[in-house]
C-alpha cells in the first residue's frame, strides 16, 4: 500500500522575497553603517531631535497618570513639610542674594582691572531653571535628564548647578529635554583651584574604590593641600565660570616613591538627590588662532 508524500514546503505564493538570513545580514549591515556614520559625522543627531519632537506628545500622555499621582501625593503632604521646604527655599534665596551681591562687587573690581589691562569685558552669566525628571541607573555613566531643552533656553555645554555647587554639564540637547553628565562621571574633567591657596588642578570623576568619587590630579607630593579644602572652578577651560564651588578634599595620600599625591574629593552638589537646578549660559569659547601659511 503506497503512501503519498506530503509537501512540507510552502506554496510558491508564500516564498516570495529574500530569505530570513539575507534580511538579517542586510539590516545588521545597515545598522552598523548608520552607527559608523553617526559616530563620524553625527548624521543621526537631527533624526534623534525630530523623533524626540514627534514623540513628545505621546511621552506627555504616558507621563500624565504619573504626573496626576504625583500631584495628588504632593497635595497630601503635611503642612509641616511644606513649611520646612519654604523655609529652606527662603534661606537659599537669602544665600543666593548674598552671593549675587558679592559677585557684583567682584565684577566691578574685575571690570576696573580689565579696563586697566585693556582686556575685553567678560560676558554676564545668565541661567535657566529646570527640573530633574530622570536619572540613568548605569554603573558606567552618571547622567541626569532635565525637563527643558533648547526650546527652554538651555544651550549645549551649559554648566549645571544646584544650591550647593557644581552638578555637571549639558552633554546632549533636544528641543524639549537635555542630558546632564555629572561631575562624578568617569568622562568628566573640570579645571579647578583650591579656594585657600589657589593651587590649580583637574578634577576627574569616578576616582577611588567608591563609585561616584572625585580625584584632584597633578598635585605635587609636597603641595600645600589640606583635608577640608574647598575646590572651585578656575575658569581656565572657557566653559565653567570661575568661582563655582565644586568639591571638598576628603583624603590625601602621599607616597614616598611618587612625585604626585593622591587627592580624593567629594562633590558639594547633591548628585544623588535634589530636583531643581540652574543651567548657566556657557562662556563664549576663544576664537581659534590664525593658521600661518605654509613655507614654500
Amino acid at each position: 500500500m503506497a503512501f503519498a508524500t506530503l509537501e512540507r514546503s510552502p506554496p510558491p505564493f508564500f516564498r516570495q522575497g529574500p530569505s530570513a538570513a539575507a534580511r538579517l545580514v542586510f539590516y545588521a549591515s545597515l545598522s552598523l553603517l548608520a552607527m559608523a556614520l553617526d559616530a563620524r559625522w553625527h548624521l543621526v543627531t537631527p533624526l534623534r531631535a525630530g523623533i524626540d519632537l514627534a514623540l513628545s506628545p505621546a511621552v506627555s500622555v504616558a507621563r500624565a497618570p504619573l504626573s496626576a499621582l504625583a500631584a495628588v501625593a504632593q497635595r497630601l503632604q503635611s503642612t509641616e513639610q511644606t513649611q520646612s521646604e519654604l523655609a529652606r527655599l527662603r534661606r537659599l534665596d537669602v544665600h543666593l542674594a548674598l552671593q549675587a551681591q558679592h559677585s557684583a562687587d567682584l565684577q566691578r573690581e574685575n571690570t576696573t582691572l580689565r579696563a586697566l589691562l585693556q582686556l575685553r569685558d567678560s560676558i554676564p552669566v545668565r541661567s535657566s531653571a529646570a527640573q530633574i525628571v530622570a536619572q540613568a541607573r548605569d554603573p558606567f555613566s552618571r547622567k541626569l535628564i532635565l525637563d527643558k531643552g533648547s526650546a527652554g533656553g538651555i544651550q549645549a555645554g551649559a554648566p549645571v548647578i544646584d544650591g550647593e555647587g557644581l552638578l555637571g554639564q549639558v552633554t546632549m540637547l533636544w528641543p524639549l529635554g537635555a542630558q546632564v553628565t555629572l561631575i562624578t562621571d568617569r568622562d568628566s574633567s573640570v579645571p579647578v583651584e583650591d579656594a585657600r591657596n589657589h593651587a590649580r588642578g583637574v578634577l576627574v570623576g569616578d576616582a577611588g574604590s567608591t563609585p561616584g568619587g572625585l580625584q584632584l590630579l597633578w598635585q605635587a607630593n609636597d603641595g600645600d593641600l589640606r583635608v577640608g579644602d574647598v575646590l572651585v572652578t578656575s575658569g581656565l577651560d572657557g566653559v565653567y565660570p570661575a568661582g563655582l564651588a565644586a568639591a571638598r578634599i576628603t583624603r590625601i595620600t602621599r607616597e614616598p616613591d611618587s612625585a604626585f599625591a593622591r587627592v580624593l574629593c567629594a562633590p558639594l552638589a547633591r548628585v544623588d538627590s535634589g530636583r531643581f537646578v540652574l543651567a548657566l549660559t556657557p562662556r563664549q569659547p576663544l576664537s581659534p588662532a590664525p593658521v600661518a601659511p605654509a613655507r614654500r
